[in-house]
């Protein structure tokens, strides 16, 4: 990926080209207009975009959009809103180096905490969050875009993981230069046990100092399939993650393993 220049968004150009990619990827409910990005860039706010220089007419191929915030102890952190690949350009690593990029960016600003929510049945990008940045989650959050939807053949509930990453700590540095091991899938499994081999099976209650939370592998091929089915993992991810939270564990490792990928959560 020699040919990707990482850098801030400058010019009007630009954030326009980022609006527009947004609508390839979202539709124009979700998009973030350009006047918007432009104002939240000048006000200490960090737009990230990812050109390929090979392809002069692609003039943006990803981004992450974020801006400053704060805990709710009054902590300052940056608070991650969006990141997006092109299409053509996944699987290539592009994300996890916008996403190192923009903990560059954020460090710069001497603010050592970044945050944002991830759909926790999303295999791809629970790999990127917990596996290759280091991230970790102890926060689920129910339906988060809301109502909760009544159509069994409809959309699923829009529930997230919210992520918390410390740019500063050990595990997120050592992934920062390559130095970090990253646990299979097989090795996951002889830390503690799996508490939902399948969806419609009731699952075991969270137990010991660890234990493991299951996901398709592919939740988009899945809804499109058995749309009951999804909506079991669903329901069923809520309740386990919701309760194994309550009681103290956090989500600190994620590996994929065939049809399904593995949450580690350690008390």
């Amino acid at each position: 990926m020699k040919h990707i220049e990482i850098r801030l968004l400058s010019s009007l150009a630009e954030f326009t080209a980022c609006m527009q990619l947004q609508q390839a990827i979202w539709g124009s409910f979700s998009t973030v207009p350009d006047h918007l990005l432009l104002t939240f860039q000048r006000n200490g706010g960090i737009v990230l975009g990812a050109f390929d220089v090979a392809q002069p007419a692609q003039p943006i191929v990803g981004f992450v959009f974020g801006f400053m915030g704060r805990t709710h102890d009054g902590q300052l952190k940056h608070a991650s809103h969006m990141a997006a690949v092109h299409p053509a350009y996944r699987d290539s690593g592009l994300g996890a180096k916008l996403k190192w990029a923009q903990r560059e960016q954020v460090l710069a600003q001497g603010i050592t905490l970044m945050t944002w929510t991830f759909d926790p049945l999303l295999s791809r990008n629970a790999y990127l969050n917990i596996a290759r940045l280091g991230a970790t989650s102890r926060t689920y959050i129910r339906n988060i875009y809301g109502p909760e939807p009544e159509d069994p053949q409809g959309e699923l509930p829009t529930d997230r993981f919210w992520v918390d990453w410390w740019l500063n700590d050990e595990r997120v540095v050592a992934r920062s230069n390559g130095s970090a091991h990253l646990p299979s899938a097989a090795e996951l499994r002889t830390c503690g046990p799996l508490l939902n081999p399948d969806a419609h099976t009731a699952p075991a209650a969270p137990h010991g100092a660890a234990c493991l939370i299951q996901i398709p592998s592919d939740i988009a091929a899945l809804k499109e399939q058995d749309m009951a089915r999804a909506r079991a993992w669903r329901y069923q991810v809520r309740a386990l993650a919701e309760q194994a939270f309550a009681q103290g564990y956090h989500v600190s490792a994620f590996a994929r393993d065939g049809d399904v990928g593995l949450f580690l959560l350690t008390h």
